[in-house]
């Protein structure tokens, strides 16, 4: 019977809860979703603050190597030997064909 008992109040706790839900005012889901809206803000505020953080620091870096490689490069440019141009091999003149023919040893 102790089981039974147990099934009642739960279900009676159950009914009581749902008429109390049902009686009660709304909530105020305006608030709730001005706080969404306003959270969502806020955090694409810092998210686009965080961006532009990066994009600067990653465009400083940028030009400190741009600035650091241009002069670099300039260098060896001007440094570098001329280039010499080379002569095409003298070609070996084939020997003109003997007189009896070739068969000269």
């Amino acid at each position: 019977m102790h089981p039974l008992l147990t099934f009642a109040s739960g279900l009676v706790a159950g009914i009581v809860g749902i008429r109390l839900l049902k009686k009660a005012p709304p909530l105020e889901l305006e608030g709730i979703g001005g706080k969404a809206r306003q959270g969502l803000t806020q955090a694409q505020a810092s998210l686009r603050d965080a961006t532009v953080s990066g994009l600067t620091a990653i465009e400083t870096s940028s030009a400190n190597l741009r600035a650091k490689l241009t002069p670099a490069a300039a260098d060896p440019v001007t440094t570098a030997k001329p280039v010499r141009v080379r002569k095409p091999a003298a070609r070996k003149a084939k020997a003109a064909p003997t007189a009896d023919g070739g068969t000269a040893p």
